[in-house]
């Protein structure tokens, strides 16, 4: 049997409604969505491209800061650990519940580090080298760069970009790449060609169906 245009496009169409439903039945088959942040596309528009990371000497912790700055009363660690638990029994003090950003799984105060999204050592090596301290400073503790994740995933990411690693979660992996692109684009970071293409495969669908 001859199969129409018009045939086909019944097919497809019955096709997208079932995998629509699927997709409203099952919330965990939908990729985390957070409409602060700007689409992906949007943000690559707006970032430089290179051909690869080249590593630059002379990186040290140090040259960041000392360590954490501070957000009010507390430090800028504690601030992120607040803003990741809703249970706050005492000031500056994180209890409770809450789920990994990275994992999707339930986290605990005591099993957190603080990832930041492009690594200090990444940043150092896309232009940091050449920001004054000030700059630096301010890339370490900024919150947009911070996430609080399990100190397993966070030791597993290491320094180490989305080419090369991505949350263990799948349906977060479009959320973390818009969080690497905002935060290049506000420091005017360069990304390398081969992250910049597995941000973009990471995306595909969130930008096909228009979910941010």
């Amino acid at each position: 049997m001859r199969l129409t245009w018009t045939r086909l496009f019944a097919y497809l169409l019955v096709v997208a409604t079932v995998l629509y439903g699927l997709w409203l039945a099952w919330p965990q088959l939908r990729p985390v969505t957070d409409p602060s942040l700007p689409r992906l596309s949007t943000l690559i528009s707006h970032t430089s491209e290179i051909p690869l990371r080249q590593r630059v000497l002379g990186y040290e912790r140090e040259a960041f800061g000392s360590g954490w700055g501070s957000a009010g009363a507390c430090t800028v660690r504690e601030a992120a650990m607040l803003e990741l638990f809703d249970d706050h029994q005492a000031p500056c003090t994180a209890t409770g519940t809450a789920t990994d950003p990275y994992t999707g799984l339930a986290l605990e105060p005591d099993d957190v580090e603080i990832d930041h999204v492009i690594p200090l050592s990444a940043a150092w090596d896309l232009g940091a080298h050449r920001w004054d301290e000030a700059t630096r400073v301010q890339f370490a503790n900024d919150p947009i760069n911070l996430v609080a994740t399990a100190a397993e995933e966070n030791r597993a990411k290491s320094d180490q970009l989305p080419s090369s690693w991505l949350p263990t979660d799948r349906h977060r992996r479009c959320w973390y790449s818009r969080r690497i692109a905002v935060v290049a684009v506000r420091y005017s970071l360069p990304l390398p060609a081969d992250d910049i293409a597995a941000m973009r495969r990471q995306c595909r669908l969130s930008e096909l169906l228009k979910i941010y």
